[in-house]
Order: structure tokens, then C-alpha cells, then sequence
């Protein structure tokens, strides 16, 4: 299938097939918009249709050699940098200058960083493509050492930035791409969607409305029922926690890693061919689970901030994140709650970012639920 796997983002798929159809393809482009509403799926059709055997020029065949090494992440000529893993199995909390750039004090690198890699000519492909996902978690040094390969890009490369938090990217790299810009996507799209992958009417119509408008979202509960019972379960601790004692808060968080845990499996092989995990060192099953729970943590945030937003929604009449609980929202929602609930948002966006960063889970779940049963005070 082609850019029709984009649900709701006609206006990219606009500016990505014009490109193409007019053979303007720059060299480097930044896709921005919310998490999960297709921009990494996009990048990969992109590469596949920058490197596409058959017809027409304007969308990947995703038939031919080229497109189907890509979708499995084999291609030599297109390349995912991500976070990873370090030689100790231990789980990056950001993309390193290693994988953008070549250490002169180092012994040489296989596959070498992109900066490398990309004077290189394509071994298989007309085009060398790179895909940096998440773009906004490289380091400033990495971030810096980009500047080169955006600076002076050899003719056969494009560059593809993905990114949730575009304004946290230098201005100096987003001056140097071409924007394209995703959005939410509507309901009865994405519930579409869901029908023409085998769901029945009910389910999809519910898991549409719970979405959000993030159609990653929407295909992963569909296809893993455990994800709806997890943010129901996790909906309910927030529901729990108002007037909930401080001892009971470690339970609570104990609760959250629990979710997680349930939602955690092994990664599978990224599209496009991850950069960095290497297997002469692989991590043991304790780093192992670490890493699939903190994995899986971010999303468990993300429902628990919709309850607090859907708290402040309900007491403006605005429409609900969670309409399953919209007659719990209006008998909770009270005017008096209103600078709480901001405040509990901030606190549980402040220890995603945390766990993101490595930091240690159980020490940022117990603070982040103490500070919610205190209601920030």
C-alpha cells in the first residue's frame, strides 16, 4: 500500500507527492505533528517511494525489491537513527553525536554514523535516505554536528527529521527543512480505518472516539485489546487518587509500573533498519524488561494527563478526551479544582520527561503520585 496508509494527513501527502511528481525533492525535510498520527509511517513510505522500481513516481509500488527491504528495515540505503541501546544494553535517553558523526579517536564504526555513511555512494538505491526519529532527542552535540550534513548535503541524500517537539529542535536545522506538517485526524476516518482492517462497527466507533485523533494509537488498540483494559485501569487510579492517603500514593505508583509491565513485549526490528542496539553485548533479561516498561511508560502518562485535561474540559463544557466518563468528569469537575488540575498535568508531563530520560522509575512514579494525592499543594 502507499501514502493511503496516512489516515486524515491529506495536505503531507500533498506536498510529498508534489515533490515527487515534479522531481523536487530537497534535501532535507522535518515532519511535525502530534505522536502517533503517522509521521514515522510516512517517512518510511517516502524512502520507498524515493527508491521505487515501478510505477508511478508519484507513491511507492511497496511490491517491488526496493520497497519491500525498506518496509523490513533492510535496505543499505536507508537508514533509521534512533535511541538505542549501548554496548551495555543499558537504554540512551537521547541520539548520540556517535551516531551522527565519526570519532576520529575511535576504531571505525559498521554501519558507519550518518555524516560518514552519507559521502558514500547508494549501494542499492538512487537515493540514501536517513530518518531521524525522534529528531528533537538528539544532543546538542549531535544536533550540531547534523548542521554539516544539512549544510552541505551530497546530491543523492535526503534527510528526514521526525518530531513530536519541533520547537525544541535548533532554529539553525529548522531553517534548513522543508516543513511538512501532520495533524489529528478525524474520527470517522480513523474509524474507517479500523472497519476496513476487520473491526466491528461498535469497537471501532469506540476506540475512534477515545483517540484522540493519533490513528497509531487507534491501530494499536485495536489489534492489542490489553491497551483498552490498561487505560481503563489506569483512568480508575486517577479517579482513586483524589483525597487517597500518602501511603497509599506507593501503591498507586506501584499500580502504574504495573500497567506498564502488562503492555511491555520485546521491540521488534524498527522500519527502515534502527541504528545502534548491538548484539556482541546484549543486555540481560532484568535491563531487558527495564527498558520494555520504561518503554511503555510514556503512554501510560499520556492517559493519565487526559483525565486531568478531560477534569478542566468538563468544567468548561468542552468536549471530553474520555467520553466513557463524562458523567464521572461532571460530578468531579468543580471551579475550585481548576489550578489542581493544570498542576497535576505539569507534574505527570515533568516525570514522562524524566523516565524518558533515564531517570529511575520507581523514584519518579513515587514522587510524581505523592505530588498528585497532595493535589500540588
Amino acid at each position: 500500500m502507499g501514502f493511503e496508509q496516512l489516515v486524515g494527513q491529506e495536505r503531507a501527502i500533498r506536498v510529498l507527492r508534489s515533490a515527487l511528481m515534479r522531481d523536487r525533492v530537497v534535501h532535507s525535510y522535518l515532519f511535525a505533528g502530534p505522536e502517533s498520527v503517522g509521521k514515522h509511517t510516512a517517512a518510511v513510505l517516502f524512502s520507498q517511494a524515493l527508491n521505487c522500481e515501478g510505477e508511478p513516481a508519484e507513491a511507492p509500488c511497496g511490491q517491488c525489491r526496493s520497497c519491500l527491504l525498506i518496509e523490513r528495515g533492510n535496505h543499505p540505503d536507508v537508514r533509521l537513527f534512533t535511541i538505542s541501546a549501548d554496548m551495555r544494553g543499558r537504554q540512551r535517553s537521547q541520539i548520540s553525536i556517535d551516531q551522527i558523526r565519526q570519532d576520529p579517536k575511535k576504531p571505525r564504526e559498521t554501519p558507519p554514523p550518518l555524516i560518514h555513511d552519507a559521502y558514500l555512494k547508494p549501494a542499492l538505491g538512487r537515493h540514501k535516505v536517513y530518518i531521524i526519529d525522534p529528531a528533537d532527542r538528539m544532543t546538542v552535540e549531535a544536533s550540531n554536528a547534523l548542521l554539516k550534513a544539512l549544510e552541505e548535503p551530497p546530491p543523492h541524500v535526503t534527510l528526514i527529521l521526525v518530531s513530536s517537539e519541533p520547537a525544541s529542535l535548533l532554529p539553525t536545522i529548522v531553517s534548513r527543512c522543508q516543513k511538512v506538517a501532520f495533524q489529528l485526524a478525524g474520527t470517522r476516518a480513523i474509524e474507517g480505518k479500523l472497519r476496513e482492517d476487520g473491526l466491528d462497527a461498535q469497537t471501532a466507533a469506540a476506540i475512534a472516539r477515545l483517540s484522540g485523533g493519533r490513528i497509531g494509537w487507534a491501530i494499536r488498540a485495536s489489534r492489542r485489546r490489553e491497551v483498552l483494559a490498561a487505560r481503563r485501569a489506569l483512568l480508575d487510579l486517577c479517579a482513586g487518587m483524589i483525597g487517597a492517603s500518602v501511603p497509599a500514593s506507593l501503591r498507586i505508583a506501584e499500580d502504574i509500573k504495573r500497567q506498564a509491565a502488562r503492555l511491555a513485549v520485546e521491540e521488534r526490528q524498527p522500519a527502515a533498519g534502527a541504528e545502534g542496539e548491538e548484539a556482541a553485548d546484549a543486555p540481560t533479561g532484568a535491563s531487558r524488561s527495564d527498558r520494555a516498561v520504561r518503554s511503555e511508560l510514556p503512554w501510560c502518562l499520556d492517559v493519565m494527563v487526559s483525565w486531568y485535561r478531560d477534569l478542566l474540559a468538563a468544567g468548561q463544557g468542552a468536549p471530553l478526551l474520555n467520553p466513557d466518563y463524562e458523567s464521572v468528569m461532571k460530578e468531579r469537575a468543580q471551579p475550585e479544582l481548576h489550578h489542581q488540575a493544570e498542576c497535576a498535568v505539569e507534574l505527570i508531563l515533568e516525570a514522562k520527561n524524566a523516565i524518558e530520560r533515564n531517570a529511575n522509575i520507581d523514584v519518579a512514579l513515587e514522587a510524581l503520585v505523592t505530588g498528585l494525592v497532595g493535589w500540588c499543594d
